[in-house]
């Protein structure tokens, strides 16, 4: 997820989302591991470390506040691109290319067939082999318009009734971690139209959204 965060000159995306969507996978990946379940008003972890910085700062933090609903963790801005960027490269799946100017650095993924399966996947084969990760990875990508096909015409007015933004046919095949892809495609889909609400207003003048 994080590797689709990178423009083509190796540069991190500025985005609030960007780093939501980072969020959003981490917590997915956890949920594969069986380290995250989820309950009618808590998230139950199992917070031994899994070697993974952002993941374990993750687990870490909801050990500490369990009680902090699954929206408020794919909020948190303490843990984001950056930090699993920073992860990458420490574990040696990233490296770090020219830096032109101070703190401009690039990054570029050292294997990059995974990140460009993830890209081109084609929402007409979802039936084709897609494991529970692929469709994941495209659900997020795909409302938090990381990758082709994503479809701003599927965000209803923020405060409104939303569309469901990703197709039934990619969340079906997230088993076993489907309630969790629903949650935070939802959430991310919230997000996504609350900034074009603010970029609309923006444009027409106006000084705030609620």
């Amino acid at each position: 997820m994080a590797a689709l965060c990178l423009d083509g000159k190796g540069r991190l995306s500025q985005r609030f989302l960007a780093s939501a969507a980072v969020r959003a996978g981490l917590l997915v990946d956890l949920a594969l591991a069986g380290r995250v379940e989820s309950t009618d008003d808590s998230i139950l972890i199992d917070a031994t470390p899994t070697g993974f910085d952002p993941a374990d700062l993750l687990l870490a933090a909801i050990a500490v506040e369990p009680e902090r609903s699954l929206d408020d963790w794919l909020d948190e801005g303490s843990i984001g691109l950056r930090q699993v960027a920073d992860a990458a490269v420490r574990s040696g799946r990233w490296e770090r290319i020219a830096r032109p100017l101070p703190g401009r650095g690039r990054l570029r993924v050292r294997e990059r067939a995974q990140t460009e399966a993830d890209r081109q996947r084609d929402l007409s084969t979802v039936t084709d082999g897609w494991s529970a990760g692929d469709s994941a990875v495209t659900a997020i990508a795909l409302v938090a318009g990381l990758v082709a096909g994503s479809d701003t015409s599927v965000l209803a007015e923020f405060g409104e009734t939303l569309a469901e933004p990703v197709p039934a046919s990619v969340l079906s095949r997230t088993e076993p971690v489907q309630w969790l892809c629903e949650a935070v495609t939802r959430r991310l889909a919230e997000l996504r139209a609350r900034d074009l609400l603010a970029a609309t207003a923006l444009r027409a003048g106006g000084s705030s959204v609620r």
